[in-house]
């Protein structure tokens, strides 16, 4: 049954999609677009520390969201979803760092369960899945989904379990497919948003390109004291 925090954090994921104008069922065209151009936030896609998604950075009157490069696209995603739930919900304005297991719903705190609901919910909303089978979604269906809305088969069937649309019997066959098989016969492609257009680490939003900021995180220039213990708790040596 969902908790008090992950009903809110879905909540404030619906009042998002409909205050920035996006449709309020349909796939995201690209949440890195959302998130910079939209909601205005800075985002750095780097190689981060092992064990580390993401963060939510304060940055004077706004935040700098953190992604960690590395780990696959739709992580990276869910992650990028994940650090704007921290924001949009209002969480307070300490820095927020997010582990691997954290976003993998591996914990307990009300922040990050609100995070991670946020993040389902704007991902895929449950408007968009209410009648969509007309019974039991097969695994094919499934990785269809996941492929329609840029995000992991393993998330999508537990976004279908969160809003009670698929039974036991359909979950063990879901488990039990093989998914890399499925995917290539079903002739699924990677999602075609900007995350998947990266070619190189770090990547920065254009708004950061030419600041000292940017520099700063790219290793081209000294930190101040506050973002530089930031960067010390995120960024990997190579980055």
């Amino acid at each position: 049954m969902p908790s008090l925090h992950s009903n809110r954090g879905a909540k404030r994921a619906r009042e998002a999609r409909a205050a920035l104008g996006l449709d309020l069922g349909a796939p995201l065209s690209c949440l890195l677009d959302v998130v910079e151009d939209v909601v205005g936030l800075p985002v750095v896609i780097a190689t981060l520390l092992d064990g580390l998604a993401g963060a939510c950075v304060p940055l004077g009157p706004t935040r700098l969201l953190f992604v960690n490069g590395t780990e696959p696209r739709v992580r990276q995603r869910f992650t990028l979803a994940h650090e704007l739930g921290h924001h949009w919900c209002g969480h307070d304005g300490g820095m927020v760092i997010d582990t691997i297991e954290t976003v993998a719903g591996k914990t307990t705190t009300p922040y990050e369960n609100e995070a991670n609901a946020f993040a389902a919910e704007f991902l895929i909303p449950k408007v968009a899945l209410t009648g969509r089978f007309a019974g039991d979604p097969t695994p094919d269906d499934v990785l269809t989904l996941a492929a329609e809305y840029g995000t992991s088969g393993v998330m999508t069937h537990f976004r279908l379990r969160q809003c009670g649309l698929i039974t036991e019997a359909a979950s063990a066959a879901f488990h039990a497919a093989d998914h890399g098989a499925a995917w290539e016969r079903l002739g699924l492609a990677g999602y075609p948003d900007r995350i998947a257009r990266i070619a190189q680490l770090p990547y920065l939003s254009p708004r950061l390109e030419s600041t000292h900021l940017g520099a700063a995180v790219r290793g081209d220039a000294a930190a101040d004291s506050r973002l530089a213990v930031a960067l010390a708790r995120l960024l990997a040596p190579s980055s």
